[in-house]
């Protein structure tokens, strides 16, 4: 089931399942992708308390071995929903003795979704309800149409950076699903723009580990319109189409945390970008999304 949420011309559809958003449409153009099941069946997973892959599929934690699927738990459950007026709602998920098997945490998860009439603001909330530290990774994966105009192509469009940026990507090794710390791809050299191509992604996602924007903007070459999403609390950003496939979409993830690094050592506490919560602590991260 989904709530739907309205503000003048502007509609958001979100699902119970995972808190995850299904449909936005600002200014009569539906923006984001279909989740066909041909390509992908998703189009907005929340991502927690993992992000990616673990060395192996496991990680320590406090001296104990766990497994964490990819990506988490929690896009696969069913959020609590209240919707509060037409253009407001707020999905809940609290820990269970199920998540706690490979996730030995109390918390709870919201989103709060508020939809105006040119853009929607995710507010993520990750609260500590245990009496010990909490470390986790939270992210957001939206898939965005691409391309989204008449007689376009996926190369005819480009990521524009809030600012210039230079930055050597670290490339995924699709054997152990790691990414490779020391091998890495430039990517962009005192610049802020990233023109599309599918074979970008031939190696599964394009991190960007080492930024200083905090908003990117999908956007046509042909027309200069598109899409810009900004965040706050988030400190990195992966951008991934499926690879060979030529796929219609392309998501932009900002995130907290990330797969693991070759040169990590295995413990959960000490990945990159690792969030820690400390008892009774909440910590926010906002998402925002609007035409440009």
């Amino acid at each position: 089931m989904g709530i739907e949420l309205k503000c003048g011309n502007a509609s958001a559809m979100i699902l119970e399942k995972g808190a995850e958003l299904r449909s936005l449409n600002l200014s009569g153009k539906e923006i984001m992708w279909r989740a066909d099941p041909a390509f992908w069946g998703k189009s907005s997973p929340l991502l927690f308390p993992m992000i990616g892959n673990l060395r192996n599929g496991k990680t320590m934690i406090a001296g104990k071995e766990y497994s964490i699927t990819k990506h988490g738990f929690a896009r696969d459950n069913v959020f609590d929903a209240k919707k509060s007026g037409e253009n407001t709602a707020e999905f809940t998920f609290a820990s269970t003795p199920e998540t706690k098997a490979s996730f030995p945490f109390d918390f709870r998860l919201s989103l709060k979704y508020t939809l105006t009439e040119n853009r929607l603001e995710i507010l993520y909330m990750a609260e500590n309800t245990g009496n010990t530290s909490m470390c986790y990774c939270i992210g957001a994966h939206p898939a965005f149409a691409c391309p989204n105009e008449e007689g376009a192509e996926f190369s005819d469009y480009k990521l524009v950076f809030e600012k210039k940026e230079t930055v050597k990507s670290p490339v995924m090794n699709l054997v152990t699903r790691m990414w490779g710390d020391n091998d890495r791809i430039a990517r962009l050299d005192d610049s802020n723009e990233f023109r599309l191509e599918y074979s970008l992604f031939d190696n599964d996602c394009v991190y960007f580990d080492t930024i200083k924007s905090k908003s990117v903007s999908l956007v046509s070459c042909r027309s200069g319109h598109g899409v810009k999403v900004s965040w706050e609390g988030f400190e990195t950003l992966g951008v991934w189409t499926p690879d060979h496939k030529n796929a219609p979409f392309i998501c932009i993830e900002p995130w907290c945390g990330c797969d693991d690094y070759d040169t990590d050592n295995g413990v959960f506490g000490d990945k990159r970008g690792i969030q820690c919560a400390a008892p009774g602590e909440s910590k926010e991260y906002k998402l925002i999304i609007e035409e440009v």
